[in-house]
C-alpha cells in the first residue's frame, strides 16, 4: 500500500484563493489539520494574486468560482501556464453544473461544494489530486525514456498503429530505415505506404490477423523505401488491446536483413556450385579410372615380369582408392543434392552380410583381431549393397584408429523389430570437441600416435554411412572415452519405416558388448 503523498514530497505548499475570509479559513483550518507541517497560502484580492504567481511552485492551489476581479476558470488557465501541471481543485456555492464540467474539461482536478460535508471531505480530494498527479508525471517520465530508448535503438525501425493499421508513431530509426520523415507517414495506412503492391491483400492480412489473434507475428518479408527500393525485413507485429479485450493497435519492429539475405544466397550458391561441380567432376572421372584399371590389370596378364606385376599392382590399388573415393563423392551429392541417398530394400540377413565383409577385412588387417558376435535374428529387409558400405566404414574406421594388437569387437543383437549393431575399439578416444561433429562431411580425426593418410579418403565415410543408416530408417550414434573405448551404435529397423518415421527404441541406446553370444567369429 502507497503511502501519503504528502509524506513522500515532504511540506505541502499550498495556495488558497478565495474572496471570503471565512471560507479560506475554512479551507486552510481542516487542511492544516490534515496535513502536518503544510504551508497555505492564502489569497483574497487581485494583487495578492498576482504576487502569489510569482512565488515558486505549489503543490495544489483550491480556487473558488467566482471572485470579484475573475472567475475560477480563469484562474485556471494561469495556474496551467506559471506552474504547469499541478492540482488545481475548486471550491464554490455559486457555480452551475456545465460550468464545473467545462472546468474539469479543461484540467480541473476535482470540483466541491461550499458545504460543510464538502470541507470534511477536502483533505481525501487532495491526497487524491496529489497521488493522480504523481502517477501522472511517473507516466510522463515513463514515456520520456522509453521515447529514448526508441530513438536510440540502432538498426530497428519502430512504431505504433492505431486499430486501423495506421501510423500513429514513428522513430528516428524508422525515418533512417524507410527514408520517409514523421510528418510523412502520420496517419497513413501501414500497408500501402511500405508493403510492395502483390504484398497488401493476403500476405498483410495474414501478418496482422496472426498478430491479433496471437498476440504477436514474427517472421521476414519485402518492404518498400520512400524511393520505391525494397529491402529485406525481420518483422514483429505485437498486438495491443483495450483492458476489456478490444483492439488498440499494433507495435511494429522492423529490421533490415537485407545484407544478412544476401550473404546467405551467395553461401548458398557457394554450396551448389561445390556440390554439382563434385558430381560433375565425381561422375566425368569414373571413365578415365575404369580405362587405367583395365589396361593395368592386361598389362599385368601379357608380360609376366615381375617388376611389371608389382608395378602395375600399385597402379590396381591407386586407381581402387580412387574408385572409393569417387564412389564417396557421388553418395555425398547424391546425398546434398538429391534429398538424401536412395536405399533398394529386399529381403536378407544382416548378420550374415556382416559375417562376409567382417572375413574380408580381417584379410587386409594383420595387427588388429576382428571378433564378431550375433545374438538372435538377422532376417530383415536392406539394401545389401549400402549396408555393406556402412558395415566396411565402421569396421575400417575402429581397425584404422584402434591400439594395435587390440580387438575390435562387432556386436549384431537381433530384437523384435530391428537389428542393432555394435562397433568398439579399444585406444585412445575420440577429443571430446570433435565428437558433435564426426559426421560432418569432409571430417577427419586424426591421432597424435597415428597419422591420417592422405591417400585414405576424404572424410566422408562416417556422412555416408549416416545418411545410408537414416535412409533405412535407423539412427547411428558414438560414443568415446578413455576406458570403455570407442563405441558406435547402430540401429536398424527390420522393415521400411511408416511416411512419419522410424520409432527410435530405447533399447537401441543400451550400451556394453556382454550379451551373452549365440554365434561367435574371430
Amino acid at each position: 500500500m502507497r503511502g501519503d503523498p504528502s509524506e513522500t514530497l515532504g511540506p505541502l505548499r499550498v495556495l488558497v484563493v478565495d474572496d471570503s475570509p471565512a471560507d479560506r479559513m475554512m479551507a486552510a483550518r481542516v487542511l492544516r489539520r490534515a496535513f502536518p507541517g503544510i504551508h497555505i497560502l492564502e489569497v483574497g484580492e487581485e494583487e495578492q494574486w498576482q504576487r502569489a504567481l510569482e512565488q515558486p511552485r505549489f503543490d495544489a492551489v483550491l480556487v473558488d468560482f467566482m471572485l470579484p476581479w475573475t472567475t475560477g476558470l480563469d484562474l485556471l488557465h494561469d495556474v496551467q501556464r506559471v506552474w504547469p501541471g499541478i492540482p488545481v481543485l475548486m471550491l464554490t456555492g455559486t457555480a452551475e453544473e456545465w460550468q464545473a464540467l467545462q472546468a474539469v474539461q479543461e484540467g480541473l482536478e476535482e470540483y466541491l461544494p461550499k458545504t460543510s460535508e464538502s470541507y470534511a471531505l477536502l483533505p481525501r480530494s487532495m491526497r487524491f489530486a496529489l497521488e493522480r498527479t504523481r502517477q501522472r508525471q511517473a507516466l510522463k517520465e515513463s514515456n520520456e525514456t522509453l521515447h529514448l530508448v526508441i530513438e536510440g535503438v540502432y538498426g530497428h525501425a519502430i512504431f505504433l498503429l492505431d486499430a486501423q493499421r495506421r501510423i500513429i508513431t514513428w522513430s528516428a530509426s524508422a525515418e533512417a530505415i524507410t527514408g520517409y520523415s514523421e510528418h510523412e507517414v502520420l496517419g497513413r495506412p501501414y500497408g500501402a505506404l511500405l508493403m510492395p503492391e502483390e504484398l497488401r491483400g493476403a500476405s498483410f492480412s495474414q501478418e496482422m490477423d496472426q498478430a491479433e489473434r496471437r498476440g504477436v507475428y514474427s517472421g521476414e518479408g519485402w518492404r518498400l523505401r520512400r524511393d520505391g527500393r525494397r529491402f529485406w525485413a525481420d518483422i514483429t507485429v505485437s498486438a495491443l488491446h483495450k483492458e476489456g479485450g478490444a483492439l488498440r493497435g499494433h507495435v511494429v519492429v522492423l529490421r533490415d536483413a537485407t545484407e544478412r539475405r544476401q550473404h546467405m544466397e551467395e553461401q548458398q550458391r557457394a554450396v551448389d556450385f561445390r556440390e554439382r561441380l563434385l558430381g560433375i567432376v565425381s561422375h566425368d572421372l569414373r571413365s578415365p579410372l575404369q580405362a587405367i584399371l583395365l589396361q593395368s590389370q592386361l598389362l599385368a596378364r601379357q608380360v609376366p615380369d615381375p617388376k611389371v606385376k608389382a608395378s602395375t599392382a600399385r597402379i590396381n590399388q591407386g586407381a581402387e582408392r580412387m574408385t572409393r573415393m569417387i564412389g564417396d563423392l557421388l553418395d555425398f551429392t547424391r546425398g546434398r543434392l538429391g534429398g538424401g541417398i536412395p536405399v533398394d530394400r529386399r529381403p536378407g540377413d544382416f548378420f550374415a552380410l556382416a559375417a562376409e565383409v567382417t572375413e574380408e577385412l580381417q584379410l587386409t588387417s594383420t595387427q588388429n583381431p576382428l571378433i564378431l558376435r550375433t545374438v538372435g535374428d538377422g532376417q530383415g529387409e536392406w539394401d545389401r549393397d549400402r549396408l555393406t558400405q556402412v558395415i566396411q566404414n565402421l569396421v575400417t574406421n575402429a581397425l584404422k584408429h584402434g591400439a594395435a594388437g587390440t580387438p575390435v569387437q562387432v556386436v549384431l543383437e537381433g530384437e523384435k523389430d530391428a537389428v542393432v549393431m555394435r562397433v568398439r575399439n579399444q585406444g585412445q578416444p575420440i577429443p571430446a570437441e570433435f565428437v558433435p561433429l564426426l559426421f560432418d562431411p569432409f571430417r577427419r580425426a586424426g591421432r597424435p600416435d597415428k597419422p591420417s593418410d592422405p591417400l585414405s579418403g576424404l572424410g566422408l565415410g562416417l556422412y555416408i554411412a549416416q545418411e545410408i543408416v537414416t535412409a533405412h530408417g535407423g539412427t547411428i550414434s558414438v560414443q568415446s572415452d578413455a576406458e570403455a573405448g570407442t563405441l558406435f551404435t547402430v540401429w536398424m529397423p527390420r522393415r521400411a519405416p511408416p511416411e512419419e518415421g522410424a520409432v527410435h527404441r530405447e533399447s537401441s541406446h543400451r550400451e556394453g558388448l556382454e550379451a551373452p553370444s549365440e554365434k561367435e567369429h574371430s
